[in-house]
């Protein structure tokens, strides 16, 4: 019963810090490069961006989407600037205001040697069992960062399979 080994991996870290963005087509200074304009924050401040609960409670919910501002038929509110009344800034938010779900997984290795006396006495047949994503933890993507987005706010999709389980045997000699 005796000469098993056990190895695993543990990892955990938070979440990705996310800006949220959008297209600002009436945007004074040109659009920005980066995939849109940081999004103009509302009546929030930057602690409510983020809803409160479990991720999985929150999956549809994310990001607090009553923070950020949209006109029925324009679409994301941005500040006028311009004295044509249609020019608008950029927004105020900044890159890192939304905090990704965390990641936690852990792989495990259950092995044993059982000794062959053939071809020689070094000989012997290692089983292994390894357990990847062993507690079966889901680890969930990013949400949907853009405002403009009919997904805005939600997690679509996970970052890791569930549980796999798979066995091996090999013969050393």
């Amino acid at each position: 019963m005796g000469g098993w080994k056990v190895a695993g991996v543990t990892a955990v870290q938070s979440g990705h810090r996310l800006g949220v963005v959008s297209t600002n087509a009436l945007n004074a200074f040109g659009i920005s490069g980066f995939g849109g304009d940081f999004a103009q924050l509302g009546p929030c401040t930057l602690s409510q961006v983020n809803t409160s609960g479990s991720v999985t409670d929150r999956l549809n919910k994310y990001i607090n989407q009553s923070c950020f501002p949209v006109d029925p038929i324009l679409g994301p509110v941005f500040p006028v600037i311009g004295a044509d009344g249609l020019a608008t800034g950029f927004g105020n938010t900044r890159p890192g205001i939304v905090h990704g779900p965390d990641q936690r997984n852990t792989d495990l290795s259950v092995i044993k040697q059982f000794a062959l006396p053939w071809p020689h006495d070094r000989a012997n047949v290692e089983f292994r069992a390894e357990f990847f994503n062993a507690f079966n933890t889901p680890q969930f993507d990013d949400p949907d960062n853009e405002q403009d987005s009919a997904t805005f706010g939600q997690i679509l999709k996970t970052t890791v399979a569930p549980r796999i389980i798979q066995f091996a045997l090999k013969l050393n000699f």
